[in-house]
């Protein structure tokens, strides 16, 4: 039949207790104590990476930000350059158009010249032929004062011609 022994209750209950201490000593503790630590890692790895993540955006919206800077800079700078260039090309153009104008000017003043003094030679060699037909028309001697003054009523009336 079934006895119920007492001292074996209490001693099956001090086992039983002492396993749970021992468990609770070697195992449970040093085993949440890992679990706490090991979760405490990993939610610091968590705010880590996250953290990490923010940087990362923040510092590749910077470079975002640069880049197009310097882009805009680089843009400006060429858009000056071309300015430049057409203002050189202006400015070249334009001392081209008057040195070629003074080179025309001149040149016709060369030119006014050398008609002026051809049309004077002509015209003195003209009253030379003149006075010298009209002495050989006329055969007689003009002296040289008659000559001079014959030459300059012929270049008068030319003149007014």
């Amino acid at each position: 039949m079934i006895s119920i022994n007492i001292y074996e209750i209490i001693m099956q209950m001090v086992n039983f207790l002492i396993l749970l201490y021992l468990l609770n000593r070697f195992l449970i503790k040093p085993l949440s104590e890992f679990i706490e630590k090991r979760s405490g890692d990993i939610k610091s790895d968590i705010e880590d990476a996250k953290k990490n993540k923010e940087e990362s955006e923040t510092l590749l919206e910077e470079q975002k930000t640069i880049l197009n800077n310097a882009r805009q800079e680089a843009k400006a700078i060429r858009e000056k350059a071309e300015e430049n260039s057409q203002k050189e090309k202006e400015m070249i153009l334009t001392d081209a158009r008057k040195e070629s104008d003074q080179l025309l000017k001149q040149a016709r003043k060369d030119i006014d010249l050398v008609v002026d003094k051809a049309k004077k030679d002509l015209v003195n060699e003209v009253g030379e032929l003149s006075v010298t037909l009209a002495e050989s028309v006329l055969k007689r001697t003009i002296d040289h004062k008659d000559k001079e003054s014959l030459i300059a009523d012929g270049l008068k009336k030319i003149s007014l011609s």
